[in-house]
């Protein structure tokens, strides 16, 4: 499986719910760059970090949905253009990734954080 390919299947997985698979599918050495300091997701975070971030999506967002409308990569650096979605919210973000052992190894996501920020719930 090439790098693009290894990332359509984390979308893919993240889309289904199968979090299990989706956490199998990161480096032990993973790291996820949130840009900012103002949104709940801000900072740089390892993979448990990560795990805890996703599970405020729920609370943060009703009816999240990711769909990816394109990639392109180069050996294992893949970035992905994404349709978000969620009640309140129609936009896109961009998703940097890098593949290492056939694993995610860092993820930088450039998300519309105030269209994110403002479909949160109150």
């Amino acid at each position: 499986m090439d790098s693009k390919e290894l990332v359509q299947k984390s979308y893919d997985l993240f889309a289904k719910g199968d979090m299990e698979s989706f956490m199998n599918m990161l480096h032990e050495d993973f790291t996820f760059i949130y840009p900012g300091d103002k949104h709940p997701f801000s900072g740089t975070h390892n993979k448990e970090g990560f795990q805890k971030q996703l599970m405020k999506v729920p609370e943060l967002w009703s009816n999240f949905h990711l769909t990816v409308e394109s990639m392109i990569s180069e050996g294992d650096k893949v970035f992905v253009n994404t349709k978000a979605t969620a009640d309140g919210m129609d936009t896109i973000f961009g998703h940097y990734m890098e593949v290492k052992d056939d694993k995610l190894f860092k993820f930088v996501a450039y998300d519309d954080t105030l269209s994110a920020f403002n479909a949160m719930k109150k």
